[in-house]
């Protein structure tokens, strides 16, 4: 899909799209990477089900990327505001789901389904955040679509619709 492993943090991946700016369809690499992820975590689930539950949370926004950290701690990361909600909304979802903020929805093409999640109150920001459950991608070129199924019932919803 085109992203970067920025960094692994403790039990997260961080995944950065665009960082050269020559991905103008970064919201959707993103979210088609999270719906394979995902899907690859759910089938890795179905075999251990014991094992931990991913949550995603994906973000659209302006970052910075250098090199940051104390002496001897030092890496080259993005970092921002865009970056931070990114983890707020990723705590926003409930295992096996993948939540994404307002201005990755608004880039990704018609036909994605989502769930609006309403105005969700994260840490750092004063006012309520758009977010939604991503549900669905509609196909991209040479694919099919992508309908995420609930891992099970417990996140299980009816969804919006692009």
């Amino acid at each position: 899909y085109g992203g970067e492993v920025d960094k692994l943090i403790g039990d997260a991946i961080m995944v950065t799209f665009n960082a050269r700016g020559d991905q103008p369809d970064h919201a959707e690499r993103a979210a088609r990477a999270a719906v394979a992820l995902r899907r690859e975590a759910a089938a890795v689930a179905r075999d251990h089900p014991d094992w931990p539950r991913f949550r995603i949370g994906v973000n659209s926004g302006e970052a910075r990327f250098g090199v940051a950290g104390a002496w001897g701690k030092r890496e080259y990361t993005a970092v921002g505001d865009a970056v931070n909600l990114a983890s707020r909304l990723e705590g926003e979802a409930r295992p096996g789901q993948v939540v994404i903020g307002g201005e990755t929805y608004r880039r990704l093409p018609d036909g994605t389904r989502v769930e609006p999640l309403g105005g969700v109150r994260v840490k750092g920001k004063e006012a309520p955040v758009d977010a939604y459950i991503l549900l669905g991608l509609p196909a991209g070129q040479g694919e099919g679509g992508e309908r995420l199924e609930p891992e099970d019932e417990e996140s299980e919803r009816d969804g919006g619709r692009r």
